[in-house]
């Protein structure tokens, strides 16, 4: 072999190492066999200061007994809005435009007319309007917007959880029907 080929044959494996090295160190560095993951996009959130529709549960412990609540509500920063609880074999409508409440022993099946102002409440004598103020006043100001809970005590000492946190969700009309 002449000196004339050496140096091509040196030349073109200089080459293929320099290559290869480069190959090896791009797959090294990307970490997942030369695919890319791109980066996601974050769906943007809305706070619930900013909402109008809300749905939570809420575990609410008093004396070692804790009952879940699971509430909804729509038109929730306007005198429109309408807010349904459901407990146990409960639940409750409250239309706080039309000041009327209605109320159901069987989950829902059958629907009478109740006392807005007892099922509302007062500060004297708190109702599922003032429970509701009170879980949306602490999403509002101390929840991140990004836990499924949130917890804390409330003045009378029991523990609140709230939980299955969704803000802006689609609920039917017909959750807020009694027929």
């Amino acid at each position: 072999m002449n000196k004339k080929t050496i140096y091509i044959i040196v030349a073109v494996l200089v080459v293929v190492i320099i290559i290869a090295g480069a190959a090896a160190y791009l797959l090294s560095n990307n970490g997942n066999g030369g695919t890319t993951n791109p980066t996601p996009t974050p769906t943007p959130t809305v706070s619930v200061a900013d909402a109008t529709t809300l749905k939570f549960s809420a575990n609410v412990t008093s004396q070692g007994q804790t009952t879940e609540y699971k509430w909804q509500g729509r038109d929730i920063k306007s005198s429109n809005l309408t807010l349904r609880v459901d407990f146990a074999t409960y639940a409750y409508i409250l239309d706080a435009g039309q000041e009327k409440s209605w109320m159901s022993a069987d989950s829902g099946a059958t629907w009478t007319a109740s006392t807005f102002a007892a099922d509302w409440g007062t500060v004297a004598a708190p109702g599922f309007g003032n429970q509701w103020a009170e879980y949306v006043n602490h999403l509002t100001t101390n929840w991140n917007g990004s836990d499924n809970q949130y917890s804390y005590a409330n003045t009378a000492g029991e523990a609140i959880v709230l939980f299955n946190i969704n803000v802006n969700p689609t609920i039917p009309a017909s959750t807020f029907t009694t027929s």
